[in-house]
């Protein structure tokens, strides 16, 4: 297939016989869709022949070609740094336990491709690492697997991104080196199976742990044959070729490598308890895997990493009530859950960060079905970390039991401190929140105590100085449960009038308490390790400045391609 590329040395910078000699074959520049068509077909090796038949009839009958020219179809000018013998830790895995025990022969080496948006201001090795960082979109392991070709891939969401959407995904940092030079990009991994010792669901597995190991020290990655053999103890008949794993199997291999996973049944509970679960957990930063049904039989599982910016104008279209038998005290919510439909998610079927919709709908049995992209949602399972005993839906209903309390109530703090005059300047009706027509707004996350707090310090470092000195004197556990509460007017600005912290630590019985902080307007009421039984004895302390604060916004990056220039 080299012939196809006649003029590959044309689309590498001008340099001299000796240069262009070293970089015919290394640097790529390409610039019109018939120049990526047959870089990719060259890259796949493709024949003359199935070229010749045109893009719609590669994208048809070949899976690899199909994802990169999908992927690779809205960029303009870009460059594209090879490197031949690359070794893929996975691919050669897969290799030496099961490709090389074949009567055929198969490569032990990958491809590389490092990508570049536009065109390099000096040839590749002339770059400093600093001018390729600024323009690196991320590296795309092609692997010698017939149809099946795109290995372990780590692309910038940025540049990849529809240009009308913004997003919000939960990403890690890896390091790329190439040819020397050392790059970064912020990235969820993504890649192919290969149909034979990866399905979709080992697919599932490998890019989760990927992840993990990458942002977190307690987490080590599995190879194909480790996660094979983990299988082939929990099963009872041979594990390779793959068919594929269920999801009790991929839960049950997430406890044996550390993790404490709740695995959901989307028939065991209503689809809208189901679809807010999935968003708790997403906006609280933890990719999730999902076993989807294709049709009557066929079963594939993806990976959900995050979702599209909010629609503001989508709140309020489902309600909840709180009643409380002790005050007789009824409270009015609605979900920012309500505000996103569209969730990114990893599917290797699928171009990397593809956006899937998700409806609820009726299946041919009449009943009511979760879908993403036409497929009904199964199972969710989440990996959580053995500190995180609290589940979402545990921590929700925690929330608004806290919410609506005769003790601990907002209606009451909101009735005793004179904030109406300064909250009325953005909300007339602020006097009416917590009814049927100006219900409170809730936004329910998990989040790192360390980061949380970072990220409250540097906020109520402007204006709100005593809750902050209150935050930072109070013991947190590793992880907490936040629900952010504020009203319709507030919201539409992203501010927040106030919050419940919870300890993610605590059981679901706990109730009330299980509470750290309960933040409202001009009223903090906070506990300590030793106060577990005594929440009768918890008493709010009233601070004199306090003005509204901000959403925390750091378990997911903002992504969108009006961003990519710059640094995540």
């Amino acid at each position: 297939m080299s012939d196809l590329i006649i003029d590959k040395h044309e689309w590498v910078f001008e340099n001299s016989e000796e240069e262009e000699q070293i970089l015919g074959d290394t640097v790529f520049e390409i610039c019109t869709k018939e120049q990526q068509m047959e870089f990719i077909a060259w890259i796949l090796d493709m024949s003359e022949q199935e070229v010749n038949q045109g893009t719609d009839f590669l994208i048809g009958h070949n899976a690899s070609f199909k994802i990169l020219w999908n992927l690779l179809l809205n960029l303009d000018t870009y460059t594209v740094v090879l490197e031949d013998h690359y070794v893929d830790r996975v691919y050669r895995d897969s290799y030496y336990f099961y490709y090389s025990s074949k009567h055929f022969s198969y490569s032990r080496f990958c491809k590389r491709l490092c990508l570049f948006a536009g065109r390099l201001e000096h040839n590749f090795f002339d770059c400093t690492c600093e001018e390729l960082e600024n323009c690196f979109m991320g590296s795309i392991v092609i692997r010698p697997v017939p149809d099946r070709s795109v290995g372990r891939t780590l692309l910038n969401p940025c540049y990849f991104l529809p240009r009308e959407k913004a997003c919000q995904i939960r990403l890690a940092k890896y390091n790329v080196t190439v040819y020397g030079k050392k790059l970064h990009v912020w990235a969820f991994p993504f890649g192919m199976q290969d149909g034979e010792t990866t399905s979709c669901a080992e697919i599932t597995i490998l890019n989760l742990l990927d992840y993990y190991s990458q942002s977190y020290p307690e987490y080590h990655y599995l190879l194909p044959s480790e996660i094979s053999g983990l299988a082939e103890t929990n099963s009872y008949e041979r594990r390779m070729p793959t068919t594929g794993l269920s999801y009790e199997l991929i839960s049950k291999i997430f406890c044996d490598v550390g993790f404490y996973p709740r695995l959901y049944s989307a028939q065991k509970m209503t689809k809208v308890k189901f679809r807010n679960i999935l968003h708790y957990y997403i906006e609280s930063g933890i990719p999730v895997a999902l076993g989807l049904r294709v049709g009557r039989e066929n079963r594939h599982s993806i990976i959900s990493i995050g979702h599209i910016v909010p629609d503001k104008d989508k709140l309020g279209k489902q309600l909840t009530c709180v009643y409380d038998s002790a005050n007789k005290n009824t409270i009015w919510t609605c979900d920012t859950a309500d505000t996103v439909d569209t969730y990114c998610i990893m599917d290797d079927n699928n171009v990397p960060y593809k956006l899937s919709v998700c409806t609820e709908d009726i299946s041919e049995k009449n009943i009511p079905v979760l879908k993403l992209n036409k497929c009904e949602i199964e199972y969710m399972m989440v990996p959580l970390y053995k500190r995180m005993i609290l589940e979402a839906a545990d921590a929700y209903d925690i929330c608004l039991s806290i919410l609506s309390s005769s003790q601990f109530g907002i209606k009451k703090i909101l009735e005793k401190c004179d904030v109406s005059v300064k909250l009325k300047e953005i909300d007339p009706y602020i006097d009416q929140a917590g009814s049927k027509d100006e219900p409170f707004v809730v936004r329910l996350f998990m989040a790192s105590s360390r980061t949380f707090r970072r990220y409250r310090d540097e906020q109520f470092s402007n204006g709100n100085y005593e809750v902050r000195d209150l935050y930072n004197m109070t013991i947190f556990p590793k992880f907490v449960w936040c629900c952010e509460l504020t009203t319709r007017a507030f919201y539409q600005k992203d501010q927040v009038l106030g919050e419940i912290i919870i300890d993610a630590t605590s059981a679901a019985d706990a109730k009330t308490n299980s509470f750290i902080i309960i933040h409202y307007p001009n009223a903090v009421c906070y506990r300590r390790p030793e106060d577990f039984v005594e929440t009768g004895d918890a008493e709010f302390k009233y601070v004199k400045n306090w003005c509204p604060f901000t959403d925390f916004q750091d378990n997911l990056k903002n992504c969108s391609r009006n961003r990519r220039g710059e640094s995540l």
